[in-house]
């Protein structure tokens, strides 16, 4: 399919409704000029000239019924303080007609133009999205999910909370992970290859409108490295990862060899410049040969699969290979504590013990939430059955849930707060992401069935949307920007 292009130039002098102040003192409208974006048919480009020193912003609405009785109304970025704006509207439908003002504001006064409108292509170029309606007839929700397609090319999407398209990103190369930030933009991990399924060589960041805010890439500008798993921003800004870190260790006391390669994993921050932040390695606090399965794991040794920065500046890290969470100071690099596994530091109720864990968080109650795979290949104390075939049959029986706990660092024990138990043939092995949409709504990526469940608190399956690519994640986002300059 083509994309349809179009520009429309609207000359607007004297047609706009006065609104506040007195004649003479309220903001002008000038020329609007409306262009389509090329290769991206869900963005609009609005170029506005208005008086000297004033903002701007796109007032734009769809009706929801034929008799134009009802509608939703949405409201575009604001651009400050100049007299050629540059407005972009990012949350749009394909094949629908919108209608809009330019509304201006410069001090206390305000203007409003008249209504215009344009209608949005009725296809994409290809884009492997395909929703189906009745999937997902029993799914309503204010918000966005947030996830990406892993293929070559590769890309990010913003779904609405009717499952329609409302943005998408492209790029050459293939999307490992992605993430919509605090600040409102997308990172995401990229690999020209398709085999692996979380780790690639470059790391990329755009802003909600496509422009390319960062890049980095392994082997440049001091960065050795390869980034895994994880990608997001801190609350400076910078960007923090989990990377690849391979040593050469000793193991001829253990069978071994005199030079025997392990690959671990550290997390590595990085400003805006590129430069190193911090830095910090799972060999800083724990020796291999304590491992006495290490001749096994040396390839992939705990597995880190997922990264979180709390309040305090510390780093909640998940450990896949050993159903582990660790709580990492975020300064001196210091192992604060462990959670689950064999040697956890936490008293811990018999259905709190999670496996091949994902997605790990603490929410605004300070509680802590994961995704519990349920892989009883890395249940703690899980006799393991090695074989694909019998792997397979093991977790038959295993479910993955949405876990809510309560950490008593005092008394050092864990408490079960909710559970959401997924239908079993939507389980995860590995991969995924789970978290409440509402108290009464939670999506859940399942990453191996290729697709995002919707279902109640209680688990009970409400829609899902198929996929025709595998995605690591789902990410619930509740407003793509802050639109309270509108009030």
């Amino acid at each position: 399919m083509r994309t349809i292009f179009f520009l429309v130039i609207l000359f607007i002098i004297q047609s706009c409704e006065f609104v506040s102040g007195k004649l003479g003192t309220s903001p002008k409208v000038g020329l609007i000029e409306i262009n389509s974006i090329k290769d991206n048919a869900l963005k609009v480009k609005i170029d506005v000239e208005t008086s000297e020193g004033s903002d701007a912003y796109i007032r734009y609405w769809k009706y929801i019924d034929n008799k134009k009785n009802d509608s939703v109304i949405f409201y575009s970025p604001i651009s400050k303080n100049t007299g050629k704006h540059k407005l972009m509207l990012v949350n749009l439908n394909l094949n629908t007609k919108y209608y809009f003002n330019v509304i201006v504001k410069k001090k206390s006064h305000k203007r409003i133009s008249e209504t215009y409108n344009f209608i949005t292509s009725p296809a994409v170029p290809w884009v492997p999205y395909f929703i189906n309606k009745d999937s997902i007839a029993n799914v309503k929700f204010d918000g966005y999910i947030h996830f990406h397609s892993r293929q070559v090319p590769g890309f990010m999407f913003l779904i609405d909370g009717d499952g329609k398209l409302v943005s998408y990103q492209r790029n050459e190369d293939n999307f490992k992970v992605s993430k919509w930030t605090h600040k409102e933009t997308m990172l995401g991990i990229l690999s020209s290859d398709t085999l692996h399924f979380t780790n690639g060589r470059k790391i990329i960041e755009y802003d909600k409108f496509g422009n390319v805010l960062f890049e980095a890439e392994t082997g440049k500008k001091g960065i050795e490295k390869s980034f895994h798993h994880e990608i997001d921003l801190d609350e400076n800004g910078n960007i923090f990862t989990l990377d690849y870190d391979t040593r050469e260790v000793d193991l001829t006391s253990i069978g071994g060899n005199k030079k025997d390669t392990i690959k671990g994993d550290g997390i590595l921050v990085l400003n805006h410049k590129g430069e190193k932040v911090w830095e910090w390695s799972v060999f800083d606090v724990m020796n291999p040969l304590d491992d006495k399965k290490i001749l096994k794991s040396k390839k992939d040794w705990l597995h880190a699969n997922s990264l979180f920065k709390d309040k305090q500046g510390n780093y909640i890290i998940s450990f896949r290979n050993i159903s582990q969470i660790w709580k990492i100071n975020g300064q001196t690099g210091e192992l604060i504590w462990k959670l689950g596994g064999l040697d956890g530091d936490f008293e811990m109720p018999e259905n709190a013990i999670f496996s091949g864990q994902h997605n790990i968080r603490f929410n605004k109650n300070d509680e802590l939430v994961l995704l519990d795979n349920g892989n009883l290949r890395f249940k703690p104390g899980h006799k393991q059955i090695l074989g694909r075939s019998k792997i397979l049959d093991v977790n038959r029986i295993a479910q993955s849930r949405l876990l809510t706990l309560s950490l008593d660092t005092v008394k050092m024990k864990a408490k079960i707060l909710k559970i959401v138990n997924f239908p079993q043939k939507y389980f995860t092995h590995s991969q995924g992401s789970a978290e409440y949409i509402n108290d009464s709504l939670v999506v859940f990526c399942s990453t191996n069935t290729k697709r995002i469940i919707y279902t109640n608190s209680k688990g009970k399956l409400l829609g899902m949307i198929p996929l025709e690519y595998s995605t690591y994640r789902a990410q619930y986002i509740k407003e793509l920007y802050d639109t309270s300059y509108a009030n």
